[in-house]
């Protein structure tokens, strides 16, 4: 049984790095991760065995935060009022 992790992680992305690592297992099977933050704090999220609906679920997330991110850079963009 491998490990499992049931609760909440916290992770200030910021300027990340963001990227995915992918290699071979000792059944010769490739294996795919989301890695989030460098070597010292990361989190790696397994998607081997995910399936194509849930990682369009995660690419629809990032456009969420994205179009998010945009927008509060227009707001942040706008004169204050008084």
């Amino acid at each position: 049984m491998s490990a499992r992790l049931y609760g909440p992680i916290s992770l200030d992305l910021a300027d990340g790095p963001v990227r995915v690592d992918t290699s071979r297992g000792a059944d010769g099977r490739q294996r795919a991760r989301l890695i989030l933050g460098d070597l010292t704090q990361a989190v790696a999220i397994s998607v081997t065995d995910s399936p194509a609906e849930t990682l369009a679920q995660l690419q629809e997330a990032v456009a969420q935060l994205i179009a998010l991110q945009q927008t509060q850079a227009r707001l942040a963009s706008l004169p204050e009022v008084a």
